[in-house]
């Protein structure tokens, strides 16, 4: 139970961007707690926590060791196919980050979505989609990447009614359009579809990016 508790300390240290402190309670007052004890499933998920934060710190190579060689195998053998799910998605995340796109979309479509069919998460399922739609953009598969968001992300959302979600979506449709030369359109969508939704969601900062998005495409017409 304390090394739960400090977990819970360690977890808002991390929000508040004191790493170190963070990384040196998971390492030296649960992890040793977890596996004196047997706790398994525990020391998984503090692997996963210590790998978060060399993720954060930009320290990719021990972030994915982690991941790849003491977590997910972990999860694999307890059967934990949620905590396996969101540790293939933190992989694909690391290798997205050193701009491995190819290795980041066979692990998006052949590893990480085939679990969420499988287990029919729905919303789960689009996600993963979106992150593939955005890593086709950034290979400038700009149609296919339109078609993923428009016809297998945009209705799940909001058939969930799922205001943010949808949002972040319509806003990637938006940067798609732009990225294509479309920016009529895309302004259109940024003022209408998305920033209205942050904006009755309170969500300030995701407002300003969307202002910012707005500004670049109006700067882009002259």
């Amino acid at each position: 139970s304390r090394a739960v508790t400090m977990g819970k300390i360690a977890d808002v240290l991390e929000v508040s961007g004191q790493l170190d402190e963070a990384l040196r309670i998971r390492r030296d007052e649960q992890l040793p707690v977890f596996e004196r004890i047997g706790d398994v499933q525990q020391r998984a998920v503090t692997l996963s926590k210590i790998a978060d934060v060399f993720q954060t710190r930009g320290e990719f190579d021990e972030a994915l060791r982690i991941r790849q060689v003491e977590a997910l195998p972990i999860f694999e053998r307890l059967g934990d196919v949620r905590s396996k799910a969101i540790t293939i998605s933190n992989i694909a995340d690391i290798f997205q980050a050193r701009g491995q796109l190819d290795e980041v979309l066979r692990i998006r479509r052949e590893e990480e979505l085939p679990v969420h069919e499988r287990f029919g998460d729905v919303r789960e399922r689009a996600v993963t989609m979106g992150k593939i739609a955005i890593v086709l953009q950034a290979r400038g598969q700009l149609d296919e990447a339109l078609r993923i968001c428009q016809e297998e992300v945009l209705p799940v959302f909001e058939r969930l009614g799922d205001l943010r979600s949808k949002a972040i979506t319509l806003s990637n449709i938006a940067d798609i359009l732009q990225a294509g030369g479309q920016l009529e359109e895309a302004i259109r969508i940024h003022r209408e579809g998305v920033l209205p939704v942050f904006e009755q969601l309170g969500d300030m900062r995701s407002k300003a990016i969307t202002m910012n998005k707005i500004a670049d495409a109006l700067q882009a017409r002259g």
